[in-house]
Protein backbone atom coordinates (compact mmCIF):
# COMPACT_ATOMS: atom_id res chain seq x y z
CA UNK A 1 0.00 0.00 0.00
CA UNK A 2 2.85 2.47 -0.36
CA UNK A 3 1.58 5.55 -2.55
CA UNK A 4 5.16 6.25 -3.96
CA UNK A 5 4.84 2.85 -5.52
CA UNK A 6 1.38 3.01 -6.78
CA UNK A 7 2.50 6.50 -8.71
CA UNK A 8 5.55 4.69 -10.00
CA UNK A 9 3.66 1.85 -11.31
CA UNK A 10 0.46 4.21 -12.59
CA UNK A 11 3.36 6.53 -14.24
CA UNK A 12 5.23 3.42 -15.86
CA UNK A 13 1.97 2.22 -17.15
CA UNK A 14 0.95 5.77 -18.24
CA UNK A 15 4.27 5.98 -20.26
CA UNK A 16 4.00 2.39 -21.48
CA UNK A 17 0.04 3.18 -22.72
CA UNK A 18 1.77 6.53 -24.27
CA UNK A 19 4.51 4.55 -26.21
CA UNK A 20 1.90 2.36 -27.53
CA UNK A 21 -0.25 5.22 -28.77
CA UNK A 22 2.63 6.90 -30.36
CA UNK A 23 3.83 3.88 -32.56
CA UNK A 24 0.64 3.12 -33.17
CA UNK A 25 0.47 6.41 -34.76
CA UNK A 26 3.32 6.45 -36.51
CA UNK A 27 2.30 2.84 -37.97
CA UNK A 28 -0.50 4.87 -39.46
CA UNK A 29 0.98 7.44 -40.72
CA UNK A 30 3.82 5.38 -42.55
CA UNK A 31 0.84 3.24 -44.10
CA UNK A 32 -0.62 6.71 -44.93
CA UNK A 33 2.31 7.99 -47.15
CA UNK A 34 2.43 3.82 -48.58
CA UNK A 35 -1.11 4.46 -49.72
CA UNK A 36 -0.50 7.76 -51.06
CA UNK A 37 2.74 7.36 -52.69
CA UNK A 38 1.26 4.18 -54.28
CA UNK A 39 -1.65 5.90 -55.52
CA UNK A 40 0.21 9.21 -56.88
CA UNK A 41 2.11 6.37 -59.25
CA UNK A 42 -0.99 4.66 -60.08
CA UNK A 43 -2.31 8.00 -61.36
CA UNK A 44 0.91 8.75 -63.54
CA UNK A 45 0.52 4.85 -65.20
CA UNK A 46 -2.75 6.36 -65.76
CA UNK A 47 -1.87 9.43 -67.15
CA UNK A 48 1.08 7.72 -69.65
CA UNK A 49 -1.34 5.09 -70.77
CA UNK A 50 -3.83 7.97 -71.68
CA UNK A 51 -0.71 9.84 -73.25
CA UNK A 52 0.30 6.48 -75.40
CA UNK A 53 -3.42 6.04 -76.84
CA UNK A 54 -3.85 10.01 -77.43
CA UNK A 55 -1.24 9.78 -80.63
CA UNK A 56 -2.72 13.15 -81.36
CA UNK A 57 -1.64 14.56 -78.46
CA UNK A 58 -5.24 16.88 -78.39
CA UNK A 59 -5.90 15.47 -74.88
CA UNK A 60 -8.63 13.01 -76.32
CA UNK A 61 -9.01 9.40 -77.06
CA UNK A 62 -10.72 8.53 -80.21
CA UNK A 63 -11.86 5.55 -82.60
CA UNK A 64 -8.79 5.88 -85.16
CA UNK A 65 -6.27 6.52 -82.00
CA UNK A 66 -7.97 3.52 -79.78
CA UNK A 67 -8.01 1.25 -83.28
CA UNK A 68 -4.07 2.12 -83.58
CA UNK A 69 -3.07 1.00 -80.48
CA UNK A 70 -4.48 -2.25 -80.87
CA UNK A 71 -3.34 -2.80 -83.67
CA UNK A 72 0.44 -2.17 -82.31
CA UNK A 73 -0.73 -4.89 -79.92
CA UNK A 74 -1.71 -7.56 -82.26
CA UNK A 75 -4.90 -6.93 -81.82
CA UNK A 76 -7.82 -6.44 -84.30
CA UNK A 77 -10.70 -5.23 -83.92
CA UNK A 78 -13.96 -3.72 -86.15
CA UNK A 79 -14.39 0.10 -86.10
CA UNK A 80 -17.79 -0.10 -85.43
CA UNK A 81 -16.53 -2.52 -82.18
CA UNK A 82 -14.26 0.28 -81.77
CA UNK A 83 -16.77 2.84 -81.84
CA UNK A 84 -18.68 1.18 -79.06
CA UNK A 85 -15.71 0.97 -76.74
CA UNK A 86 -15.42 4.72 -76.19
CA UNK A 87 -19.36 5.08 -76.59
CA UNK A 88 -19.48 3.17 -73.10
CA UNK A 89 -17.40 5.48 -71.08
CA UNK A 90 -18.23 8.66 -73.48
CA UNK A 91 -20.27 10.66 -71.12
CA UNK A 92 -20.68 14.16 -73.30
CA UNK A 93 -21.34 11.90 -76.48
CA UNK A 94 -18.68 13.98 -78.04
CA UNK A 95 -17.36 10.78 -79.80
CA UNK A 96 -14.24 10.99 -77.56
CA UNK A 97 -12.66 10.01 -74.12
CA UNK A 98 -11.06 13.04 -72.37
CA UNK A 99 -8.76 13.18 -69.40
CA UNK A 100 -11.71 13.48 -66.88
CA UNK A 101 -13.49 10.47 -68.85
CA UNK A 102 -10.19 7.86 -69.14
CA UNK A 103 -10.10 8.56 -65.01
CA UNK A 104 -13.03 8.29 -64.46
CA UNK A 105 -13.47 5.18 -66.05
CA UNK A 106 -10.85 3.00 -64.75
CA UNK A 107 -11.56 4.03 -61.04
CA UNK A 108 -15.30 3.60 -61.41
CA UNK A 109 -14.20 0.04 -63.39
CA UNK A 110 -11.24 -0.98 -60.69
CA UNK A 111 -14.00 0.17 -57.63
CA UNK A 112 -16.69 -1.64 -59.37
CA UNK A 113 -18.69 -4.22 -56.57
CA UNK A 114 -21.66 -4.98 -58.88
CA UNK A 115 -19.69 -6.75 -62.17
CA UNK A 116 -21.81 -4.17 -64.28
CA UNK A 117 -19.35 -1.46 -65.38
CA UNK A 118 -18.40 -2.25 -69.07
CA UNK A 119 -14.78 -3.23 -69.17
CA UNK A 120 -13.45 -3.44 -72.53
CA UNK A 121 -11.87 0.27 -72.58
CA UNK A 122 -10.49 -0.92 -68.64
CA UNK A 123 -8.85 -3.87 -69.75
CA UNK A 124 -6.93 -1.97 -72.65
CA UNK A 125 -5.69 0.78 -70.70
CA UNK A 126 -4.78 -1.74 -67.43
CA UNK A 127 -2.61 -3.88 -69.77
CA UNK A 128 -1.43 -0.93 -71.22
CA UNK A 129 0.04 -0.06 -67.59
CA UNK A 130 1.69 -3.17 -67.14
CA UNK A 131 3.64 -2.22 -70.80
CA UNK A 132 6.01 -0.22 -69.27
CA UNK A 133 8.35 -0.56 -72.16
CA UNK A 134 6.22 0.01 -75.04
CA UNK A 135 6.99 -3.90 -76.11
CA UNK A 136 3.17 -4.67 -76.64
CA UNK A 137 3.99 -7.56 -74.41
CA UNK A 138 3.88 -8.14 -70.71
CA UNK A 139 5.45 -10.69 -68.17
CA UNK A 140 2.65 -12.54 -66.68
CA UNK A 141 4.16 -13.24 -63.35
CA UNK A 142 3.88 -9.41 -62.61
CA UNK A 143 -0.13 -9.40 -63.53
CA UNK A 144 -0.95 -12.82 -61.88
CA UNK A 145 -1.22 -11.65 -58.54
CA UNK A 146 -3.81 -9.43 -59.83
CA UNK A 147 -5.98 -11.72 -61.26
CA UNK A 148 -5.94 -14.09 -58.60
CA UNK A 149 -7.08 -11.18 -56.33
CA UNK A 150 -9.59 -10.03 -58.50
CA UNK A 151 -10.93 -13.24 -59.63
CA UNK A 152 -9.73 -16.56 -57.75
CA UNK A 153 -7.18 -19.19 -58.90
CA UNK A 154 -9.14 -21.80 -60.35
CA UNK A 155 -10.68 -18.98 -63.22
CA UNK A 156 -7.38 -18.17 -64.00
CA UNK A 157 -5.03 -20.93 -63.97
CA UNK A 158 -7.60 -22.48 -66.38
CA UNK A 159 -7.48 -20.58 -68.79
CA UNK A 160 -3.82 -19.83 -68.51
CA UNK A 161 -3.00 -23.30 -69.05
CA UNK A 162 -5.45 -23.32 -72.01
CA UNK A 163 -3.78 -20.53 -73.58
CA UNK A 164 0.07 -19.76 -72.38
CA UNK A 165 1.79 -23.38 -71.52
CA UNK A 166 5.08 -22.34 -70.41
CA UNK A 167 5.13 -19.24 -72.10
CA UNK A 168 5.47 -15.95 -69.38
CA UNK A 169 4.96 -12.76 -71.59
CA UNK A 170 1.56 -12.35 -72.63
CA UNK A 171 -0.06 -10.21 -75.27
CA UNK A 172 -3.29 -8.27 -74.77
CA UNK A 173 -5.04 -10.61 -76.30
CA UNK A 174 -4.05 -13.51 -74.16
CA UNK A 175 -4.54 -11.10 -71.11
CA UNK A 176 -8.03 -9.88 -72.18
CA UNK A 177 -9.27 -13.39 -72.67
CA UNK A 178 -8.21 -14.94 -69.62
CA UNK A 179 -9.76 -11.46 -67.81
CA UNK A 180 -13.54 -12.23 -69.99
CA UNK A 181 -13.04 -16.08 -69.02
CA UNK A 182 -12.31 -15.56 -65.17
CA UNK A 183 -15.25 -12.77 -64.98
CA UNK A 184 -17.64 -15.05 -66.63
CA UNK A 185 -16.62 -18.04 -64.83
CA UNK A 186 -17.42 -15.55 -61.27
CA UNK A 187 -20.18 -13.58 -62.41
CA UNK A 188 -21.83 -15.33 -66.02
CA UNK A 189 -23.95 -12.34 -67.61
CA UNK A 190 -25.39 -9.43 -65.02
CA UNK A 191 -27.58 -8.50 -66.90
CA UNK A 192 -30.66 -10.62 -66.48
CA UNK A 193 -33.87 -11.28 -68.85
CA UNK A 194 -35.99 -8.37 -69.13
CA UNK A 195 -33.59 -5.92 -66.60
CA UNK A 196 -33.84 -2.90 -68.11
CA UNK A 197 -30.31 -1.00 -68.10
CA UNK A 198 -30.35 2.75 -68.13
CA UNK A 199 -28.10 4.55 -70.99
CA UNK A 200 -27.83 8.34 -70.35
CA UNK A 201 -27.55 8.66 -74.81
CA UNK A 202 -28.68 5.64 -77.36
CA UNK A 203 -26.00 4.24 -79.68
CA UNK A 204 -26.05 4.52 -83.09
CA UNK A 205 -24.17 2.78 -85.25
CA UNK A 206 -22.35 5.14 -88.12
CA UNK A 207 -22.53 4.07 -92.10
CA UNK A 208 -19.69 2.94 -93.49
Amino acid sequence: NDPLFFLLALFTMSSARQAQLAAEAERARREQERRQFKEAQELENLRRAFKRIDKKNDEKVDVQELMEELEFLGHQIKPADAKLIIWEVDDDADECVDWQEFKTMFYRTRNDQSACEPRKLFNIVEFIMYDRNVSGSIDLDECIPMFYQRFGREPVDEKVKELCGNDKNIGFTIFDAIQKHAFKHNYGSKIKPGQIVPRVKPYVESEP
